[in-house]
């Protein structure tokens, strides 16, 4: 009887509500022509209107603060290089952050190889340009990966169920074992 009692604890336990990973607040920021945007989104689906966010530098000294948009979104054009950190705070318990660092500002191009034939290196390429270009691309892959990589899929919550039932199946397993 005492092992049953404790299967049925520990499954008690094991289905308490933990964390609401569907309603965690994520934000996603990128460079654009210089400036930083994003916007601030929820795991489950959906964004914070016309919350508060700021914008600090890499010492924790705060640049900007503003309101987002009604779609959660926000754009700051940044002065210069220099690691960023965004923070939505929607002041009901729900706030999040990301880092831009520097090296984001300031692209790398490879070294242009000799242009065929004449033997002279071809004229180097406008890193700015090219890193500009780039980044303006690569934007929305970062944004889908971001939204898959924090979705809650069915698969993790049918995962989540067996795991309490396996376990308190073992519980039970082994508390009737122990009376044999």
């Amino acid at each position: 009887m005492a092992g049953l009692k404790a299967a049925l604890a520990a499954a008690l336990l094991l289905a308490l509500p933990g964390p609401a990973l569907a309603h965690r607040l994520k934000v996603f920021a990128t460079l654009r022509d210089g400036a930083i945007s994003g916007y601030g989104f929820f795991v489950g689906g959906g964004r914070p209107a016309d919350v508060p966010f700021r914008i600090e530098d890499g010492a924790g000294q705060v640049l900007f603060a503003g309101r987002a948009d009604p779609e959660g979104g926000f754009l700051w054009p940044a002065p210069g290089s220099g690691d960023y950190t965004i923070t939505v705070d929607t002041e009901d318990g729900h706030a999040a952050s990301t880092r831009i660092p520097a090296a984001r500002f300031s692209g790398t191009a490879p070294v242009a190889a000799p242009a065929s034939g004449t033997g002279k290196p071809a004229t180097p390429p406008d890193t700015a340009a090219i890193s500009a270009a780039v980044q303006h691309e690569i934007a929305p892959l970062l944004e889908r990966i971001e939204e898959m990589d924090n979705r809650l899929r069915l698969t993790d919550i049918v995962s989540g169920v067996f795991l309490i039932l396996g376990a308190a199946g073992g519980i039970l397993w082994l508390s009737t074992r122990r009376k044999v």
